[in-house]
């Protein structure tokens, strides 16, 4: 991440155990210096009381969702945060468990104050394996939690059958195929470096993207994930034109997007990484001599029909290019 912030968004329904991870999380790196972005709904942060090093710097927003008056209030708090002028390795972001954690990683992605500061580690979804089929049945903000996740988190799994795991995984899996699984019990912590995931760095996308079944549609009541793969040259301002109409007009249902392009004249992998209305692209790995130069694109929304998307993507290729 250079001299960038590392920035990790834990998110999870209400429940999930966030704060108690957000501990063990802050005891893990001793010598890391965290700053933390805390929010809970209602009038008192009771969570804030909770955190168990009370030197950690932590900034609460206005009662409400983290991600209400995201532009102004978030801005206002990084800014806070650095001008304090103590030292910060790593930004935690706590969300609320109700609110929907996109908006947080859209600011970090389309702010170019913000981003050329800070950079997105990685999103922790947090699920609670005895709430799940509860929450994401009667709560649409549960499911979009875990389609926003890079990183999903089983919580309190001593409470579930080894069945009850492996059939909550699965249907995890459908929603965010790009999401890698961890499971947890009471006192567990996960082993993986949480602050270095790097999940949204070109090298990492093209490793998760890779793992995604080709030409799948998958579908978990109203979400939708689809994944595509194409040979051939990709026109970059027919992409451009595409990419812009979607992100714009159309991100209320498409929650994620991930892809690899080959794009005409371009010798490097093209990634592109959407969220709400916001894009990163950057350039990957050089295409090897003799690879095989796949597209590869993942989308994952609500109500979303593959057809009208097979036919976009059939409209960005150059010619002689085939869709499969």
């Amino acid at each position: 991440m250079g001299n960038k912030i590392g920035v990790t968004i834990l998110t999870g329904f209400l429940g999930a155990g966030k704060t108690t991870f957000l501990n063990n999380l802050i005891q893990k790196y001793p010598n890391t210096k965290f700053a933390v972005i805390e929010n809970e709904f209602g009038e008192v942060n009771i969570d804030a009381d909770l955190v168990i090093d009370n030197q950690e710097d932590v900034f609460e927003l206005s009662n409400g969702c983290i991600c209400c008056n995201l532009n102004g209030e978030l801005r206002e708090v990084l800014r806070k945060l650095l001008n304090s002028g103590k030292k910060i390795d790593h930004l935690i972001i706590e969300t609320t468990g109700i609110a929907e954690p996109d908006g947080v990683a859209a600011a970090f992605i389309g702010d170019p104050s913000i981003a050329q500061l800070f950079e997105i580690n990685a999103a922790i979804g947090l699920i609670d394996v005895k709430n799940f089929d509860f929450a994401v049945k009667n709560h649409p903000v549960a499911m979009k939690q875990i389609t926003f996740a890079d990183y999903l988190v089983f919580t309190k799994c001593d409470l579930a059958t080894e069945e009850e795991i492996k059939n909550i995984k699965f249907q995890a899996k459908l929603i965010n195929p790009l999401a890698l699984v961890d499971q947890v019990t009471l006192d567990q912590f996960v082993t993986k470096d949480i602050i270095n995931l790097n999940s949204y760095q070109s090298d990492k996308v093209e490793e998760r993207t890779s793992f995604v079944p080709l030409n799948h549609q998958h579908q978990h009541g109203d979400v939708v994930s689809h994944s595509f793969s194409f040979e051939g040259e990709v026109d970059a301002v027919k992409l451009e034109m595409w990419l812009s109409v979607l992100f714009q007009l159309q991100f209320e249902v498409i929650f994620r997007f991930k892809g690899i392009f080959n794009i005409q004249n371009e010798e490097n992998k093209v990634i592109i990484q959407g969220v709400r209305n916001e894009s990163k692209i950057e350039i990957g790995s050089v295409w090897e001599e003799g690879e095989k130069k796949w597209n590869r694109v993942v989308i994952i929304g609500k109500g979303l029909k593959r057809e009208p998307l097979e036919k976009k993507l059939k409209s960005i290729l150059a010619p002689n290019a085939t869709i499969l």
